[in-house]
C-alpha cells in the first residue's frame, strides 16, 4: 500500500536502504526491487525490460504487448519515474540507472489510480539508490568475471607448466622462489644441481643476459637455461632445467658406433700389414731359400720375427681390451722395484729410439722404489707410453728426447714420462683416454695405431687405484704423469 503522509521519511529511506543491501548480485537485485516495491504498493504484475543491440526484451521472457514495449522504450529515453493511467489501473514505470544511463526499466501494473507526491519521491529515491546499487553490482560482477578469467588462465598456464617434462622455477631478485612446477619438486633433488641453478640465475641478474650450460650430475646430463624478465617494475629469472641424458646417451652411442666402425677398419688394416709382410717374406723363403746367402736369410727371418711381434702386440691389446670391457681381467700383484722395471723397458726400446735418433733419459736416483703391483700390467702401461713418446717424435727438432722421472712419498709412486715431440692440442686432452679415439692430424696419420692403447693404460692404472693426467701443447711436447699407490704386501 502507498505510505501515508505521516510516515517518517527517514524511517522509510532507512527501510529502502536496508532492503537494497540484501541484493548480492544482479539476479537478486531484481527480486529485491520487487519485494521493496510490494511494501509500498500492491500490484498485479511486474516486468523487467532491457535493451540489447537496440532491441528491447523482457528479462524473464514474459509475453508483453507492443504497446508496453513502446512504453519501456520511452522510459529508457525519459529516464524518470512516470505513471501511465490505464482503464482499470496504472502502469508505474521506474527506470533504474546511473549518470543518465538506464540499465533496465522496471514496470508494475497496479489497480491504484492516484499517487501521492511522497510516493513519487520514494520511487525516485528507489530509482536512484537502485541505480547506484545495480552499477556497483555490475562492477562487482565484472571483477568476479575477470578474476575467474585470470584464475582460469592461471590454472591453464599452471597445467601447461606442470605437464612439461622440463623442470621450471622462477626466482625474484632476492632469490626467493616465486613459482616452481611439479616436475621441479620431483626431479631436482641434487644439492649440486640446485646450487648451479642459483649460480646461473645470479649470473643472469648481474649480466642481464640469457645463460645456457650443460651439467653432469649423478650420471645424468642436464641443460640449464636462465632468462631475465620484468613484471610490474620487478625483475625475475626463469630457469628451465631439462634432463638431456637420453639425447646425450644417444649421441654417445652413435659416436661410439662410428668409432667402432673406424676401429674395425683400422684394426683390419693393422692386422693385415704384419700378416702381409709375414706372408710375402715366407713365400719368398719357400721359393728361393736355396739361392739365399746367410745374411739375406737372417734379414728375412728378422723381418718375419719383428712383424710377428707386432702382430702379437696387436692381438694382446685386443685381448686386454676385451677383458677390461668384460671386467674379467684380474691383477696379479707382487712387490717390485719400479726403477728396475723402467730400466728393462727402456732397454727393450733402445733400437727403436736409436733408429729415430731419440735420446731416452732416465733420472735414476739409484734408490729402489718399491710397490705392490701387477708387474706385467704396469710394464704394459710404461711400455705403451714410452713407445708413443718415441713414435710421435718431432723430426724438425735437432735433439728429440724422452725424459723419465720417478719419485715417491709414503703412500704413492709418481712417474713422469715427458717428450719434446709433436705434442697434442688441448682440445683433445679430455678425449685422449677414450676408447677408439685417435688424434688425427697431418703429424699423426703416418703412425700406426688402434686407438685403444691409452684407454687400456688408463683402465690398468685405475685398477691399481691410481690416476694418469696429461700436459701437452702442439709443437712443444707431451708429459704423462702417473700416480700409483704403493699397495699393501
Amino acid at each position: 500500500m502507498i505510505p501515508d503522509s505521516n510516515s517518517s521519511i527517514f524511517s522509510n529511506i532507512s527501510n529502502i536502504i536496508m532492503q537494497l543491501s540484501k541484493a548480492k548480485d544482479i539476479e537478486s537485485s531484481y527480486e529485491t526491487l520487487s519485494k521493496l516495491t510490494k511494501t509500498m504498493i500492491d500490484f498485479e504484475d511486474e516486468y523487467f525490460f532491457n535493451i540489447q543491440n537496440e532491441k528491447i526484451f523482457e528479462v524473464y521472457k514474459k509475453d508483453v504487448s507492443e504497446d508496453l514495449k513502446d512504453i519501456a522504450k520511452w522510459a529508457f529515453k525519459k529516464r524518470d519515474v512516470s505513471i501511465f493511467p490505464e482503464e482499470e489501473g496504472s502502469y508505474v514505470i521506474i527506470p533504474i540507472g546511473h549518470n543518465n544511463n538506464v540499465d533496465f526499466v522496471y514496470i508494475i501494473f497496479t489497480k491504484e489510480e492516484e499517487f501521492s507526491n511522497q510516493f513519487m519521491v520514494f520511487l525516485r529515491i528507489i530509482s536512484f539508490l537502485m541505480g547506484n546499487l545495480f552499477q556497483n553490482l555490475k562492477l562487482y560482477q565484472e571483477i568476479l568475471n575477470k578474476n575467474k578469467t585470470i584464475e582460469k588462465n592461471k590454472n591453464f598456464l599452471n597445467t601447461i607448466l606442470n605437464s612439461s617434462s622440463d623442470s621450471i622455477v622462477v626466482y625474484d631478485s632476492n632469490f626467493s622462489i616465486q613459482f616452481k612446477n611439479e616436475n621441479f619438486n620431483k626431479a631436482i633433488e641434487s644439492t649440486e644441481l640446485k646450487e648451479k641453478i642459483l649460480e646461473l640465475s645470479n649470473l643472469t641478474f648481474s649480466s642481464l643476459s640469457k645463460q645456457l650450460i650443460e651439467l653432469e650430475v649423478d650420471q645424468k646430463t642436464y641443460s640449464i637455461e636462465t632468462l631475465l624478465f620484468g613484471f610490474d617494475n620487478d625483475k625475475f629469472v626463469i630457469a628451465v632445467i631439462r634432463d638431456i641424458s637420453g639425447t646425450k646417451e644417444l649421441e654417445k652411442l652413435k659416436k661410439l658406433d662410428k668409432m667402432k666402425m673406424e676401429f674395425l677398419s683400422m684394426i683390419s688394416h693393422e692386422l693385415r700389414t704384419p700378416l702381409s709382410a709375414i706372408k710375402a717374406y715366407s713365400e719368398t723363403l719357400i721359393d728361393s731359400i736355396e739361392m739365399m746367402d746367410t745374411e739375406t736369410l737372417k734379414e728375412f727371418m728378422n723381418t718375419i720375427y719383428k712383424e710377428s711381434l707386432h702382430l702379437e702386440a696387436l692381438l694382446n691389446d685386443l685381448l686386454d681390451f676385451s677383458k677390461l670391457e668384460l671386467k674379467s681381467l684380474k691383477l696379479q700383484k707382487e712387490k717390485i722395484d719400479i726403477n728396475e722395471l723402467l730400466k728393462e723397458i727402456i732397454k727393450s726400446t733402445e733400437e727403436s729410439a736409436k733408429s729415430n735418433n731419440i735420446k731416452v733419459i732416465f733420472e735414476d736416483n739409484t734408490k729402489p722404489i718399491m710397490g705392490f703391483i701387477d708387474k706385467t700390467r704396469i710394464r704394459q702401461v710404461f711400455l705403451n707410453l714410452i713407445q708413443n713418446a718415441i713414435k710421435y717424435f718431432d723430426s724438425k727438432k735437432e735433439k728429440p728426447e724422452v725424459n723419465i722421472k720417478t719419485t715417491e712419498d709414503e703412500k704413492n709412486i709418481y712417474v713422469s714420462i715427458k717428450d719434446n715431440g709433436i705434442g697434442i692440442d688441448s682440445k683433445h686432452h679430455q678425449k685422449i683416454f677414450e676408447k677408439f679415439y685417435r688424434v688425427d692430424t697431418s703429424l699423426t696419420y703416418k703412425v700406426q695405431g688402434t686407438g685403444i692403447g691409452l684407454s687400456i693404460v688408463k683402465d690398468l692404472i685405475e685398477m691399481h687405484g691410481g690416476s694418469i693426467t696429461i700436459e701437452s701443447s702442439e709443437g712443444i711436447g707431451t708429459e704423462f704423469k702417473i700416480t700409483i699407490p704403493k699397495g699393501v704386501d
